[in-house]
């Protein structure tokens, strides 16, 4: 009896053995197995944006560099995701600019989620959009991923843009005489503005927005106070504070307008952009 009683003893002294190393294993284990499967949701994600998102955010979600599905460079309509403005700190700039109060997760995941504005859909199937979801987690994951020491190391860079054109062109981050060559390739193809204004000499006609032709003289009648150049300067960064008079109904119809009222952000890593694509507009 006492036999089976220290045999017993010992048994059980090392099932609790096993067990309490098998706990201090635990959170390790635990740990491992979440890494994988959140690199798993990351993976399934990139595939996701590189099949949906990439078109108006960009092939590394910079918005510099969109392509259409039979790879001809567009003008990517998104605002940058892999930007330090969105993914670093927890209460980031975009989200203190946006008056978002919760998480960045839950900012991310809503705005896929509900889209906002006339450019970015929604994406989840819930408010009518194609995506599962565990699908909607998987992008949200994906660009969350984008935060890194190196990102958030590099200066926040926001650009206030001047009230008056001309206060801007005299600023120090422009370069005159400003480039209307280099003004035609960003309308054309950098920002796509001609897939919706057509060209400014006719050639394309406007699709969507108001015709550019002979803005350069129909634009000083249409804003008490403001000549053509400033009336192109303040229509491209505040599109929906006037709505073109040849616009009362249909597509460009407004306020708001369907222009999307980013530009301001996308061209505040470069604003000799706006200065090439006034000299285009205006034959300057």
């Amino acid at each position: 009896m006492q036999i089976k009683i220290v045999i017993g003893t010992v048994a059980f002294m090392i099932a609790m053995m096993v067990f309490g190393y098998s706990a201090l294993r635990e959170p390790a284990r635990l740990e491992r197995f979440t890494n994988a499967e959140l690199g798993r949701s990351i993976e399934a994600g990139s595939e996701i944006f590189a099949n949906n998102c990439a078109t108006c955010h960009g092939v590394d979600a910079t918005a510099q560099e969109c392509y259409d599905a039979q790879g001809n460079q567009i003008a990517c309509q998104g605002l940058p995701l892999n930007y330090n403005g969105l993914l670093c700190g927890d209460v980031s700039q975009r989200m203190k600019d946006m008056g978002w109060s919760g998480t960045k997760h839950d900012y991310i995941l809503t705005t896929i989620s509900a889209g906002r504005g006339p450019i970015m859909p929604t994406w989840a199937n819930q408010f009518g959009g194609p995506l599962r979801p565990d699908q909607v987690q998987n992008v949200t994951n994906f660009v969350l991923n984008y935060e890194s020491e190196t990102l958030c190391a590099a200066p926040l860079v926001t650009y206030e843009w001047p009230e008056l054109a001309q206060e801007f062109l005299a600023g120090p981050d422009v370069t005159l005489p400003a480039d209307p060559a280099r003004g035609q390739e960003l309308f054309t193809v950098t920002y796509g503005c001609s897939a919706c204004h057509g060209t400014v000499d006719g050639s394309a006609p406007a699709a969507i927005g108001p015709s550019l032709v002979n803005i350069e003289t129909d634009g000083a009648t249409r804003v008490d106070g403001q000549d053509a150049q400033q009336y192109v300067y303040h229509s491209i960064l505040y599109p929906s504070d006037f709505i073109a008079p040849d616009c009362p109904t249909g597509p460009c119809s407004g306020p708001p307008s369907v222009m999307p009222a980013n530009f301001g952000a996308r061209m505040g890593d470069n604003p000799q952009d706006m200065a090439d694509i006034l000299a285009y507009l205006l034959g300057e």
